[in-house]
């Protein structure tokens, strides 16, 4: 054994899941498997032993450092997701090599009624793993959530289906689907139509000129170009032939944006944006991830501000033109999350007080032996605890997506496939970083309180 304590040591990983053998010293005498097996164990070693490098150094075959022990690492479960079934006539995704054609007038994704439009993918559950001191390492858990209707479609009898109630196109959000009439302008929005508010997808065939304001329940598809405009959408927003703005309205989407380009829009969406071109001098939030590298794919100018992560060729120009990039949780995103919290502290309170008002009305007997007065008062009791309900379900689930986004932001990366010029600025928090030297395909990351990049 001395020979081992002079010539060798033992260097375990931070997380104990892994352990090396190195050689400090010239040895001597021959190593014994009874010996190395008790230097291993007096470490604290007790799983994950490789028997074969072991064996190396018991045969003089190693060469040091040698991994002599290895943890198997938890696998994180899979949440449960909702799984859009839109029709063979819907768009399709496309390939990033492939050819964009900005002048082509998409399909719209409409469905019959008693179509099958969603499914429940269920979870899948974590594996837990172990380190090399014996000690169980948890993996993490996956999240569940609770089918529930969409507006003008029913969850199936086995809870995994969503059915559509009405012919209408498909909006889908991440846990609900609906399925919406369809208001249509065949042209450009112009004063003949005024502006639009809708319960419902809207789409215009045209363009949509300054001044103008479109507001949907759900899609918004607006096959020419948009200008100063104010466009709302409750789901998604695809724009054809892109957004000149010169600095006015304002793009607001509670899902994703698509369009060819942006130039000096104001762009606020809690999905992704898509961009085939070019982002220029614009203020483009999204509470997910910016993905602009199909065509040109450049940012120049502006602030463009991702939760999640900005995919982009270029950032920057060779005119060093500011250009700001921010990744990580927004101020909006904090103040979404502390209403979230409210609102379900509010909604709790108000099930109680309606469920102890329920209890004491039927406590007086059968709907029969009631007078019309509190029949009446139970069916709208009913009515406002159901939908009281729905309510909460839905704010429990916009707060766990904010505390996805909470726990994904340290992940957050910028990517740089072609070149970033200097005078561009990348933020993650109160935390920036100014380019001063032109890259090319690099990656962008947190670490220890500090900017760094890799090569991609």
């Amino acid at each position: 054994m001395e020979g081992l304590y002079d010539s060798f040591i033992i260097e375990i990983s931070e997380d104990n899941m892994a352990g090396w053998l190195k050689q400090i010293g010239k040895n001597e005498s021959p190593i014994t498997k009874e010996a190395l097996d008790k230097y291993i164990e007096e470490h604290g070693i007790v799983y994950g032993v490789i028997k074969e490098n072991v064996s190396q150094v018991i045969d003089n075959r190693a060469v040091f450092p040698i991994i002599i022990a290895k943890g198997t690492k938890p696998q994180n479960g899979e949440n449960a997701y909702l799984l859009p079934i839109f029709p063979e006539n819907c768009d399709k995704s496309q390939d990033e090599n492939e050819t964009v054609d900005l002048r082509e007038v998409k399909k719209i994704p409409s469905v019959t009624q008693g179509s099958i439009v969603g499914k429940k993918v269920d979870k899948v559950d974590q594996v837990d793993g172990m380190d090399i001191l014996g000690n169980e390492v948890k993996g993490k858990p996956p999240r569940d959530f609770i089918l529930r209707p969409g507006k003008n479609t029913r969850v199936s009898d086995d809870n995994h289906q969503i059915i559509s109630l009405i012919d209408g196109q498909i909006v889908a959000e991440k846990k609900v689907i609906h399925v919406f009439p369809v208001y249509e302008i065949n042209g450009d929005l112009d004063l003949k139509e005024g502006n639009v508010d809708f319960v419902g997808n809207v789409n215009i065939r045209g363009s949509v000129p300054s001044g103008f304001k479109i507001k949907a329940k759900g899609d918004v598809r607006i096959h020419g170009s948009v200008e100063g405009a104010e466009i709302e959408a409750g789901g998604s927003i695809y724009i054809n032939q892109g957004v000149v703005a010169q600095g006015k309205g304002l793009i607001k989407a509670h899902g994703d944006l698509h369009t060819s380009f942006i130039n000096q829009g104001n762009i606020h969406v809690d999905g992704d944006v898509h961009v085939l071109q070019s982002i220029l001098h614009s203020n483009v939030s999204a509470q997910k991830c910016v993905y602009c590298y199909r065509g040109r794919g450049n940012i120049v100018g502006g602030k463009v501000f991702a939760g999640k992560g900005i995919v982009v060729n270029e950032a920057g120009n060779s005119m060093s033109t500011p250009t700001t990039l921010f990744v990580g949780v927004n101020q909006h995103i904090i103040e979404k999350e502390a209403y979230f919290k409210l609102e379900i502290e509010k909604s709790k309170a108000e099930l109680e007080k309606m469920n102890l008002l329920l209890q004491k009305i039927s406590s007086q007997g059968s709907d029969q032996d009631l007078s019309p007065k509190l029949r009446i008062m139970k069916l709208r009791l009913r009515n406002t605890i159901r939908e009281t309900e729905t309510n909460l379900l839905d704010y429990i689930e916009s707060l766990s997506e904010s505390e996805e986004i909470f726990d994904e932001q340290l992940n957050a990366t910028v990517k740089v496939k072609r070149t970033v010029y200097p005078n561009t600025s990348i933020h993650y928090g109160k935390y920036k970083r100014k380019i001063i030297s032109k890259h090319q395909s690099v990656v962008f990351k947190f670490d220890k309180n500090e900017i760094i990049f890799d090569v991609l």
